[in-house]
């Protein structure tokens, strides 16, 4: 296991990057937000990198945790069984906000994939065709990735293969939900893609379809709406009102 945190093209030793934050949080200490991934409170949110400029519903100071990030660990407090059982874990292109937090609880076995080496990372790999078993995990976490691959359902139907049969996955993907899912092949260019979906590494923009896609695979799917979270939770843990929740089961037989 490499223990290192990329910024950017800079890599840092883990030990550096936990002080640096532990110090960034104490600057940032107060009552006004609760970060739920590291459970600091909380003045105000950054721009994130180590930076100290404030920015509204952005990075928190303490764990770097974005928004998604908030709204899908409360998903994963309040609608699983993430905390409780004793479960293998694998986390697409992991986030140090979450696999800080993983690596240390005693009822998880916990993996992240990535197709480069960094810290939290077991498994080097792409994501549409991996070197891992068959039914080997009981949950998967694949957050913002599936953006930025082209054949995204031969992505969606690995992550479907290395689910045990009752495992399930949650996917989160930037979404416009009243409209079908937006892509074009014929965009290749960063700047062409950065204008037309958002990110100069993003090739779609997914609309309420996806949950169609994600059912073709062989998935039963659910759909967390974010416009259907209590504007007071929202207020309380800094949660944008876009970020929804795709919630996939892999059926028994």
């Amino acid at each position: 296991m490499i223990n290192t945190y990329r910024i950017k093209n800079i890599s840092l030793p883990l030990y550096l990057m936990e002080a640096a934050l532990v110090f960034r949080g104490f600057l940032f200490l107060g009552t006004r937000y609760i970060c739920p991934c590291c459970g600091w409170h909380i003045r105000d949110f950054t721009k994130g990198n180590g930076l100290l400029k404030t920015r509204p519903l952005s990075y928190c100071p303490r764990c770097n945790s974005k928004s998604r990030h908030r709204r899908i660990w409360l998903f994963l407090q309040e609608k699983t069984n993430l905390f409780k059982d004793q479960l293998s874990l694998f986390e697409v292109s992991p986030k140090y906000s979450f696999s800080r937090k993983f690596t240390q609880l005693s009822n998880l076995s916990y993996y992240g994939g990535d197709l480069y080496h960094r810290s939290h990372i077991k498994f080097k790999l792409d994501l549409i065709s991996t070197p891992i078993k068959t039914d080997s995990f009981d949950a998967v976490l694949c957050i913002h990735v599936l953006e930025e691959i082209i054949p995204d359902q031969k992505a969606m139907s690995e992550i479907f293969r290395i689910l045990k049969p009752g495992g399930w996955a949650v996917i989160s993907v930037p979404t416009r939900m009243d409209q079908l899912t937006y892509e074009d092949p014929s965009i290749t260019s960063p700047k062409g893609r950065k204008r037309a979906f958002g990110e100069p590494d993003h090739v779609r923009i997914y609309g309420y379809d996806l949950k169609d896609r994600l059912e073709a695979c062989g998935f039963a799917v659910q759909v967390d709406l974010a416009e259907d979270v209590p504007m007071q939770t929202r207020m309380k843990y800094g949660l944008r009102g876009d970020e929804n929740i795709f919630y996939c089961s892999k059926p028994l037989v």
